[in-house]
């Protein structure tokens, strides 16, 4: 199926003839329509659902007005011709085998006090009378009216979905109208009220008003249980809306050092450690300095005084060899002379013992004396391991001022006490606030669970009262055989029912987590899901084979799981049909905005209709659809035509066309 266009003619908001083209392609498969709120941009889905089901369609405004009511309601009054209005749908569709082009074409006008309504239905262009006698029947097979809310939906649907005790409702109503299980609820109960009319056609009046009586006790808990079940999901907003005033409060309370505060004591206790070590560092470096530390800053002149200490010991041991070489030598000189030799020879010696004299103790002598147990301890002096614990206890001491000034700056920035007992307060309210809603939500799942019981109660109770009361009362053969087919098509029922849906929820699980996976790329934690064949509760089943109801989600996950399960039931439909969302991001987070414009939206259905405020599709979103767009749709409202009109172009466009 595929929508060619829609036709507005003084319907709502829209005075004149209006005509939106809709028509796809399959690599762009999504028209975007923008408007302000308030400028018939829900008029417009109105229109298609009026269309196409008349008196049967879910339009907006109309769940406490009746049908020529709503119609009158959605005349446009500042029309030339007031008292008429319609809408024309086109769309192609197959059906009796073969593609075929159809026009809805349903007006209506008043007269008098009435309101007279026409619908004319054109096949391929031809006026199909059949059709638009019996076309309650026909757009049956082509969008069943119970299953159009899975393709018709606004952000509300998405709201509900994500609320659990909401969700369980319509998934219950969702897949009961998908497998037809509506229609054999009803057989069921046709069976049971003629097996109850054979059993109580001859009871006494006391009898039957006994019947009535539990009867009208069973409609008042079915009755409870509704209305429980609607206090429990307001009851969930507020959860979700604390929780959501907790993220804020905790937020603020990051922001104005709340952490810092909370770290005070700690703060405190490591300023003094810090503090201490530092004194303890000084203490050593004073100890290194009262050793030979100091000396480091005249080793120069130290290794001067003891390079010239061993020179002047060298000198004087030159001294004492000269002294004794010279001595040596006059010995020498003595004992040739007194052999008598010759003077010639004699002087020869004593210049060649002279002159060697001279040059092997030529060292000068100086007067530099040091005293030898200073030259002793200056000699044995070894610096380096003094210098490498100097130097490890400075990185210390860099090291603890570096963590101190540190300490110090979150000390000093701190805030004040007034201020982190505020936000502190905010905080605490929040929790205690959730924690009562928390308590409160229980005590109703409870009421809900008991009442659901009670329900249960009195159902058995009605059908043990009238079987007992029956028994005397069949008489005739004819009874009998009755009650037992009726009892025997009821079992069968209820074994068809139960099988049908065991095998079609296993269906249906499966499309939802491909969905949800879809959807939520970077959660890899789920890998199944589950639906209670009874309650209609919706589990997730994690990798460690967990399994986790589905509002212990947070909201967002919730969401996604919300549009998975639209989604996922739109596909087990079977029906190739389009999707018209109306505001599609108004309930969602900002966090899983994109997710669905980049994966949802283009892959919702072959032709996608969106119906968007200037605070949902635009920006980035804008931009990540853009390369899907077939159509784009501005709704503009004239005050002074008294009108809406639907131009090309979107928001951006708008800004221009009023800068020119």
């Amino acid at each position: 199926m595929i929508f060619e266009e829609i036709v507005l003619h003084n319907f709502g908001a829209y005075r004149g003839r209006h005509l939106v083209n809709l028509e796809v392609t399959s690599e762009k498969p999504v028209v975007l329509v923008g408007a302000l709120n308030g400028s018939g941009k829900t008029t417009l889905l109105d229109a298609m659902q009026l269309a196409l089901y008349g008196k049967g369609a879910h339009c907006s405004g109309r769940d406490r007005m009746g049908y020529p009511d709503y119609l009158e309601s959605m005349m446009n009054r500042d029309a030339e011709n007031g008292h008429q209005a319609g809408v024309e749908f086109a769309f192609r569709a197959r059906t009796g085998g073969h593609d075929s082009k159809i026009r809805v074409h349903r007006t209506w006008e008043k007269r008098g006090a009435a309101v007279r309504e026409n619908l004319d239905i054109y096949r391929d262009g031809t006026l199909d009378k059949v059709a638009s006698e019996r076309w309650a029947e026909f757009v049956e097979d082509l969008m069943p009216l119970q299953i159009a809310d899975l393709f018709f939906f606004d952000g509300e649907k998405i709201e509900g979905l994500a609320d659990p005790v909401r969700s369980s409702s319509l998934l219950r109503v969702g897949i009961h109208s998908l497998l037809g299980l509506d229609l054999v609820d009803s057989l069921v109960k046709s069976l049971q009220v003629l097996e109850r009319k054979k059993k109580t056609s001859g009871l006494a009046e006391v009898d039957r008003q006994k019947l009535d009586a539990l009867e009208a006790d069973r409609n008042q808990a079915q009755f409870s249980i509704e209305v429980l079940l609607q206090k429990r999901a307001a009851q969930q907003v507020i959860l979700d809306n604390l929780k959501k005033e907790e993220i804020v409060a905790n937020d603020f309370f990051r922001r104005v050092g709340g952490d810092l505060y909370v770290r005070k004591q700690q703060l405190d206790e490591e300023r003094a450690r810090l503090l201490r070590q530092e004194h303890d560092l000084n203490s050593e470096l004073l100890e290194s300095a009262a050793s030979g530390l100091p000396l480091l800053m005249a080793s120069e002149v130290i290794d001067e005084v003891l390079k010239k200490a061993e020179q002047a010991d060298r000198a004087r041991n030159h001294q004492l060899l000269k002294s004794e070489a010279s001595r040596r030598d006059a010995e020498i000189l003595a004992f040739l002379r007194k052999i008598k030799t010759e003077k010639k020879v004699l002087s020869k010696v004593e210049e060649f013992l002279n002159g060697d004299l001279n040059s092997r103790y030529s060292v000068e002598i100086t007067d530099f004396l040091l005293p030898d147990g200073v030259k002793a301890q200056f000699g044995a002096l070894n610096l380096s391991h003094v210098v490498e614990a100097a130097r490890k206890q400075l990185d210390s001491m860099k090291e603890v001022r570096e963590r101190l000034e540190n300490v110090e700056k979150n000390i000093g920035a701190m805030p004040s006490e007034d201020v982190v007992a505020q936000a502190q307060s905010e905080i605490d309210r929040c929790r205690s606030e959730y924690a009562r809603a928390s308590a409160v939500a229980t005590l109703q799942d409870e009421e809900i669970e008991e009442a659901r019981k009670k329900l249960a109660r009195l159902q058995r109770q009605i059908e043990l009262e009238a079987s007992d009361l029956g028994q005397t009362l069949i008489q005739s053969e004819k009874t009998v055989r009755v009650m037992t087919h009726a009892s025997n098509a009821r079992a069968t029922l209820a074994k068809f029912q139960e099988r049908l849906l065991r095998e079609n929820l296993q269906h249906l699980e499966k499309t939802i987590l491909d969905c949800f996976r879809t959807l939520a790329r970077k959660n890899k934690l789920v890998t199944g899901i589950a639906i209670d064949p009874l309650s209609f509760q919706l589990s997730v089943m994690q990798d460690s084979g967990r399994v986790v109801p589905a509002h212990r989600f947070s909201a967002g996950e919730r969401q996604l799981l919300a549009v998975a399960t639209l989604w996922a039931l739109a596909r087990a439909s079977g029906r190739h049909l389009p999707a018209v969302i109306d505001t599609p991001l108004s309930r969602l987070d900002s966090k899983h905005r994109g997710t669905l414009v980049k994966d949802y939206f283009p892959r919702a259905s072959h032709q996608v209709i969106l119906l968007s405020t200037d605070e949902e599709v635009v920006g980035r979103y804008y931009s990540m659809l853009k390369p899907y767009l077939a159509r784009e749709y501005l709704i503009e409202h004239d005050e002074s035509e008294k009108t809406s009109r639907i131009v090309s172009g979107y928001f951006h466009d708008q800004v221009a066309r009023e800068a020119a």
